[in-house]
């Protein structure tokens, strides 16, 4: 069924009434409640549903979504009066429609009528505005057609040429690129931060707050010259979407039905929710809108149509420079989306579940931010030894996932060879000298490969021989990528108790493992790059320890 309102929708920009001038603040919670109600809507849907996200209430109703920003003031965008919120309104049609006209219809006032009831597009004075938009079918956004295993590399590569051609014809000029040099990249990755700040501690490690601090400084002096020569160019910087992510691209494969006066939406491609409050925050280097939907991607556990997007993008615009720019700028909007995440998880009026939900996302994001802040600097080879029971293992998967190199242990490389299931005595079977040379070798090898594929590594073993030392380091040496050890120890108390409980896991070190590993350990030379780390503790704790020095070793090493 129709709505019978498309006279009363205006131009951008176009007054209302003289009432909606004099209108500067109102109670939102009645406006809620009223769009909340089927009743409210002449078109009468059989049910509504809202949604919130940290500036706006959403209100789903049949065919047809309205969108109600939020009377909020944020260091990025400041919608705390009625003037603000209606031109945030024009704004975000004038721009969505770039992308997706056939979906964005109009700006609709919401009225106080003469009964005192409220009204969408009535007579009265004005209260607020919606943007009313057609609704788009939930199985068909990226995110919904990922999650469902229907996404492929065709897909991306369609929307891939959809995004350059758009950047080709998206306004440029000096007041565009005037938002994308090194000093203004700088100064929008520190307000993010600051605005993360409240959450340093809790959902944000402070330990990755201190990377990620870091590394924007650090990126951006090393490729001053690239950034400034984009900016200088100018073509590279446009005023561009500014959010886009899985969940704004709709794939369409068939006409979505309507009825008049709206035609059906033919199949194609369409993107909403662009960035509208901020023209600084859309206007930016391609490479930060690429990165935007990249991280989202990768995030959603789809690195291969990240990669086939990625591709497809450079191969449409010609743009080789941007795969240098693409871990920077994508650790920047997973450190955007973890932000808004955590104001999310702090909103009172959210649903408590749905705070809970915001938080970890919040979590899941940052962490991601700080793995994309390594991957930046290129592969390095972290080596987490000790003897046995010295939680080597434990930190070495912690350190994997926070750097998201490839984590290789002696273990799994050990039970891949002949004699698989068969516990033994140390120095026996497995262990025998032979075995273990050739499980050594296997852990060269197999950190050689990852490294030429430019993956760093997280290496976990005893090494507990000098030679077997070397022959990693010469691994590093060749590929010219840095190497460390992380000498793993504990006070003998905590490694009995450790090595005589149950425990998962491929390891079949005991406390007779331990003495006689102690036995024949050959110390470090002071020629070894190495560093001493003690896990008695809580491994969160020793993570926090040992992160930020690890990641000062890697700015300072070649």
């Amino acid at each position: 069924m129709g709505i019978a309102l498309q006279p009363a929708v205006r131009a951008p920009g176009a007054p209302r009434t003289s009432a909606s001038s004099a209108a500067t603040s109102v109670d939102q919670g009645e406006i809620v409640r009223a769009l909340a109600d089927p009743a409210f809507y002449p078109h009468r849907p059989a049910q509504v549903e809202h949604v919130q996200t940290h500036i706006s209430h959403v209100f789903l109703a049949g065919p047809y979504v309205y969108k109600l920003k939020k009377a909020v003031h944020f260091p990025f965008i400041d919608a705390s009066t009625i003037a603000r919120r209606h031109a945030h309104c024009d704004d975000e049609l004038r721009l969505n429609r770039r992308l997706a006209v056939p979906i964005y219809l109009g700006v609709l006032p919401i009225t106080r009528e003469p009964d005192g009831r409220l009204a969408l597009a009535g007579e009265g004075p004005v209260l607020d505005h919606v943007v009313w938009m057609r609704r788009l079918p939930a199985s068909r956004m990226l995110d919904r057609l990922v999650a469902d295993g229907a996404a492929d590399a065709g897909m991306l590569g369609q929307l891939a040429r959809l995004l350059a051609d758009f950047h080709a014809s998206a306004a440029v000029g000096s007041t565009v690129a005037a938002h994308a040099s090194p000093e203004a990249i700088l100064g929008d990755w520190r307000k993010v931060l600051a605005v993360a700040a409240p959450l340093v501690g809790g959902i944000l490690p402070a330990a990755t707050h201190t990377v990620l601090v870091s590394f924007a400084r650090t990126f951006l002096a090393e490729h001053d010259a690239l950034l400034r020569r984009r900016q200088t160019a100018g073509h590279r910087i446009r005023e561009g979407h500014g959010d886009l992510r899985a969940e704004h691209v709709c794939i369409l494969d068939a006409p979505v039905p309507a009825d008049p006066p709206h035609a059906p939406i033919a199949p194609g491609i369409y993107v909403v929710d662009c960035l509208e409050f901020s023209r600084a925050l859309r206007c930016i280097d391609v490479a930060s809108e690429v990165a935007f939907l990249t991280m989202d991607l990768e995030r959603l556990g789809r690195p291969d149509l990240a990669e086939a997007f990625v591709d497809a993008y450079v191969a449409a615009s010609g743009d080789q420079e941007l795969q240098t720019l693409l871990p920077f700028y994508c650790a920047y909007r997973a450190c955007v989306r973890g932000a808004v995440e955590g104001l999310r998880a702090g909103e009172a009026e959210v649903d408590p579940a749905d705070r809970v939900a915001a938080a970890e996302r919040a979590r899941q994001y940052f962490a991601l931010a700080q793995r994309y802040a390594w991957k930046a600097h290129g592969p390095a080879v972290v080596v987490c030894c000790g003897l046995s029971g010295s939680g080597k293992t434990t930190l070495a998967r912690a350190l994997a996932e926070a750097t998201g190199f490839v984590h290789l242990s002696s273990d799994v490389v050990r039970r891949q060879g002949p004699g698989l299931g068969r516990p033994a005595p140390y120095g026996t079977g497995l262990y025998a000298p032979g075995a273990r040379a050739a499980v050594y070798a296997r852990l060269c090898d197999e950190t050689d490969g990852a490294v030429a594929a430019s993956r760093g590594v997280v290496a976990d073993a005893t090494f507990l021989r000098r030679a077997d030392r070397d022959a990693l380091a010469a691994v590093a040496t060749r590929r010219a990528r840095p190497l460390i050890f992380l000498e793993c120890h504990a006070d003998p108390e905590t490694i009995h108790r450790r090595l005589e409980a149950p425990r998962p896991g491929l390891s079949d070190a005991r406390w007779e493992t331990y003495l006689a590993q102690h036995a024949e350990r050959e110390p470090f030379g002071a020629d070894e790059p190495h560093r001493s780390v003690d896990t008695s503790g809580d491994l969160d704790d020793v993570v926090e320890e040992i992160l930020p020095a690890l990641w000062r070793w890697r700015m300072t090493v070649t």
